[in-house]
């Protein structure tokens, strides 16, 4: 029993709490623990039964999935995935709120009219309970300053035990000069042969040679699971006349990357655009990669956008094509930025940006929610800085500065 992935399901339909009761215990290794129809019975449940993952719910009467997220980040904090019923703005804009308040991931209701695609939804609902419930979170202190605003006593504010610990991710960094290091010389390579597009996550190959000039530097970020809130803290962090082309490659659920470009509009001061093909870049926008595509960069700034559905090894979007076609096209001016995830998509992008001269940072294990992403690429030696986001905003206003 010890070994069981331990699930509360908060969500006001009996109908969906039954059918995820289902979808979910179909599996050996998930235990339904408890169920809650609104937001104040989760937290109480929460207190009651620790489970190792809670699935939440946008829309609640009594506390919905934005308050209840931040209640249990800042005083039970417990891994969260956000299930929503709908991809209209209102609910996509909860979701990505519960995001930023803490919640890890963000999946759509399963269709239980589609048989078909019920059973693709099972597949990966499961999989992202098993893989999310293992996922350390800590204490985020939103909650509490909205307690301290009011005069309510949330329920799980009595009687807790000691905190974990207090999110350093998010905690305003002092601020200190990040001086660029130099340029790293361009290691000769020999160019590798060519056998289809897969190669393209295996081994870098050595940049072009032959580039047209470009009149901006361009900064790709790549991001996976914890992403949204971090990307959204940088670019906060950044002017509305930052001097640099943006893209950004977050790995998402389909259907939820238009969502991240109205949250982002929303919150800062960058404009914020879903890429399409033959989107072209300019100083001061920011282009989200859609989900389902991986973007590409081509000669002149333009955008172009594929869906090789072969290639089932690996996430799409993928971080690494973005950024391996930026280094062939921008050099030097290229600046890599890993966030948090599990896996190794942008160590090879990395590498390319490193390689071409260009300035590559990954974000340091203390401010991820999974050092997964940033350490491959560390340990590829394919960056020049490892740091926390309040300091990877500095360090990309020093190194645009210069440039």
């Amino acid at each position: 029993m010890g070994e069981h992935v331990r699930v509360l399901i908060v969500d006001d339909s009996a109908l969906v709490r039954r059918a995820l009761r289902e979808i979910l215990g179909s599996d050996p290794d998930i235990q339904i623990i408890g169920e809650a129809a609104n937001g104040k019975e989760a937290l109480a449940l929460a207190e009651e039964l620790r489970p190792d993952l809670i699935t939440m719910d946008v829309r609640m009467p009594v506390m919905d999935g934005v308050e209840t997220t931040e209640q249990l980040m800042a005083y039970r904090p417990t891994p969260i995935l956000v299930i929503t019923a709908s991809l209209n703005r209102y609910d996509v804009d909860i979701s990505f709120k519960m995001l930023g308040a803490g919640a890890l991931e963000v999946m759509e209701k399963p269709n239980m009219a589609d048989r078909e695609a019920l059973e693709r939804v099972r597949r990966e609902l499961v999989q992202r309970v098993k893989f999310l419930a293992r996922v350390r979170v800590v204490t985020h202190l939103r909650g509490r300053r909205r307690n301290n605003a009011t005069d309510s006593t949330p329920i799980a504010r009595l009687a807790l035990p000691p905190l974990y610990g207090q999110a350093a991710s998010l905690a305003p960094a002092p601020a200190r000069p990040v001086a660029p290091p130099a340029s790293p010389p361009v290691v000769p390579t020999k160019p590798a042969k060519a056998s289809g597009p897969a190669k393209v996550a295996l081994q870098p190959a050595k940049p072009k040679t032959r580039r047209a000039v470009v009149p901006f530097p361009l900064v790709v970020i790549g991001a996976s699971t914890g992403g949204p809130r971090v990307v959204q803290r940088i670019l906060m962090g950044l002017p509305k006349d930052f001097p640099a082309a943006l893209v950004v490659v977050q790995h998402i659920a389909e259907g939820f990357s238009a969502g991240m470009v109205e949250w982002l509009s929303d919150t800062c001061e960058l404009p914020t655009k879903l890429a399409l093909d033959g989107s072209q870049l300019a100083q001061g926008l920011v282009w989200v990669a859609p989900d389902g595509h991986d973007l590409a960069i081509q000669r002149g700034g333009y955008l172009h956008l594929t869906n090789q559905q072969f290639l089932l090894h690996r996430p799409s979007p993928s971080v690494d094509v973005t950024m391996q076609t930026a280094a062939e096209v921008f050099g030097p001016r290229t600046i890599g930025v890993l966030l948090t995830g599990m896996g190794r998509d942008g160590a090879i992008g990395m590498q390319q940006i490193h390689q071409a001269g260009g300035y590559t940072i990954a974000q340091n294990e203390a401010t991820c929610t999974i050092y997964g992403m940033p350490r491959a690429a560390v340990e590829a030696g394919a960056t020049h800085e490892v740091l926390a986001p309040d300091d990877i905003i500095l360090a990309l206003q020093r190194r645009i500065s210069s440039t």
